[in-house]
């Protein structure tokens, strides 16, 4: 298909996608505003050849009221167009903002990385700003170029035949400026994308940069990616600015070449003084559409890409529906010959990993780095897609389960600890609407952080600032995702080395946590390389290299590495 075509057929789906419940209130507004757009024309020839010949004030006055009452009715449709529209956009906005949040959300954890980070927001951004401006507008008006060159035909066939070829120039230049506008715009993306990603990654890692000296060698780079993008904007910008000049300095000369040929006609006797003035005014009607087109063409290209990008972006992360509810499981965990990896990487982590728990009972998971412990943990919660096995809770594998239903009955401390920007009491309840307060206060005692919160200024109001902890220390964090993981009671609790940053008073309550929940009857899997890891476990499992290298009873398991629970590392598996 012609480059052109395909841009033009794109950004028009795109655009009657998103207004589809509104289509057909909008095509029979267009249709009435380009009718009443002749009003003018007709208005200029009936004033030269009937007003002026008759000398009639009555039928001047009469003329000018209908024309009054139809430049009326024009600057109203147009409103309700526009505003038409900026609802169309608003409502496919709140539509496709849910879906963007569930494929961010899945991505990374079902796909792999993201490769251009949260760039599908600002994809959706441009796709809204171009539904709600004049762009789609000129697009709706441009079917009715043909209804004013019949017209125009009808006054005379060199009238007709001198707009379009005036239609045909416009198009041609729309054809050279996408031409030229197709490299500098991916290109444009592309690097837009790529400098969104570094941004995050400054941001992210500010400290490190200062503290270790990068920040002159990252900023070298920034400012190659900032230069490398100001050039292709410069550069589409160019291109397109040119192209817009043209077709408009092309539109006045063609209003009055065709002013030129109606006035030949009436010279000739073939026209009236009113077709020339009509004549000229219907031309620049008919050329407007094409001339706006061209005028948003770089923002339709942009909105084309974005929604060419979007939809690749949601086919990749198909829609999932929420399974039937299942009975909140009691019983039992399950893992049967999981095999796993990271999303999006040709590796495999853990492999052919199988165990089976009951309620009360807990599991302690031992090994080097790199073994596969986090992966298991990952593989267990559902955060990371098997490839191969399942996960049963109950006997139901987690596919089965609807994710918020699960989420309540999954207690994790991930490796790297997350909180979100919100209150500390938001952060436990897990944003959970109307959180019962002491269900909140339960979840911090449990984790022995209760004290601590109430320490800080606002208490269990007090501010977070996401990743940063809102100036909490590494073990404060840890200790309120502790709480977080222990909020509403959850059956299965999975905790990745809890205990990395805390202190003495730290895994004291980390292992009374423990005690408490195995006693209600929870499954908890703690990955853990002091030996307080072992205080309330029933269960010990080894790991290397991805593989279960021991697993038992934890009597029998730390006998035979001959553990010693004086030293403060992790034991060594044996060579059996």
């Amino acid at each position: 298909m012609d480059p052109l075509r395909e841009n033009l057929l794109s950004g028009v789906r795109g655009m009657l996608q998103a207004v589809l419940p509104v289509l057909w209130p909008i095509l029979m507004f267009s249709a009435v505003f380009n009718v009443l757009l002749l009003a003018g024309s007709f208005f200029m020839l009936l004033v030269y050849d009937d007003v002026l010949a008759s000398r009639s004030g009555a039928t001047l006055a009469g003329l000018l009221l209908m024309v009054t009452v139809a430049y009326g009715f024009q600057g109203a449709i147009d409103v309700i167009r526009s505003r038409v529209l900026l609802h169309a956009g608003a409502k496919a906005d709140r539509r496709l903002c849910d879906r963007l949040y569930d494929v961010i959300s899945r991505y990374e954890q079902e796909i792999g990385p993201l490769p251009s980070g949260a760039a599908p927001v600002r994809d959706l951004d441009v796709i809204r700003g171009y539904i709600t401006g004049p762009g789609p507008l000129a697009l709706l008006d441009l079917p009715y170029v043909l209804m004013f060159l019949l017209i125009l035909t009808l006054f005379h066939w060199a009238l007709g035949l001198a707009t379009l070829g005036g239609v045909l120039v416009m198009v041609s230049l729309m054809v050279l400026g996408d031409r030229r506008t197709r490299t500098p715009a991916l290109q444009a993306a592309a690097i837009a994308a790529a400098r969104f990603s570094m941004a995050e990654d400054i941001r992210r890692n500010g400290e490190v940069l200062r503290v270790l000296g990068m920040g002159g060698r990252r900023r070298a780079s920034w400012d190659t990616v900032s230069l490398n993008l100001i050039a292709a904007h410069d550069e589409l910008a160019d291109v397109a600015g040119r192209t817009q000049v043209l077709s408009k300095a092309f539109r006045l000369f063609l209003q009055s070449f065709v002013l030129a040929v109606g006035a030949f006609l009436v010279i000739e006797g073939d026209a009236t003084g009113g077709v020339i003035i009509a004549g000229s005014i219907l031309s620049a009607r008919a050329l407007m559409p094409v001339e706006q087109t061209i005028g948003q063409w770089k923002q339709m290209t942009e909105a084309s890409q974005a929604w060419r990008r979007l939809n690749a972006l949601l086919d990749r992360v198909p829609l999932r529906e929420p399974p039937m509810p299942l009975p909140r499981p009691h019983n039992s965990l399950e893992v049967q010959g999981v095999v796993c990896g990271p999303p999006g990487r040709q590796k495999v982590t853990v492999s052919n990993i199988s165990l089976k728990l009951a309620a009360g009972e807990a599991l302690a998971v031992i090994g080097h780095s790199g073994s596969g412990k986090s992966t298991l943990m990952r593989a267990v919660t559902g955060a990371w897609p098997l490839l191969r096995g399942a996960v049963r809770l109950d006997g139901a594998s987690l596919e089965q389960w609807d994710p918020v239903q699960l989420g309540r009955d999954i207690g994790y401390v991930p490796q790297t600890i997350e909180l979100f920007d919100g209150t500390v009491a938001e952060n436990i309840s897990r944003f959970e609407k109307n959180a019962d307060p002491e269900a909140i206060i339960r979840a911090a005692r449990a984790a022995a952080v209760h004290d601590m919160i109430v320490a800080l200024p606002g208490g269990y109001e007090y501010m977070l600032g996401g990743s940063g902890g809102g100036g909490l220390s590494a073990g404060q964090k840890q200790r309120i995702a502790l709480a977080r993981a222990l909020y509403g009671d959850p059956f299965l609790i999975v905790l990745d080395e809890p205990n990395s940053n805390l202190d003495a008073a730290g895994e004291d309550a980390l292992v009374e946590a423990v005690r408490a929940a195995k006693q209600r009857g929870a499954i908890i899997v703690i990955v853990g390389h002091r030996p307080t890891v072992f205080a309330h476990v029933d269960h010990v499992m080894i790991m290397a290299n991805g593989n279960v290298v021991q697993m038992g009873e934890r009597a029998e398991v730390l006998k035979r590495i001959n553990f010693n629970p004086a030293p403060q590392t992790m034991p060594s598996p044996s060579s059996e």
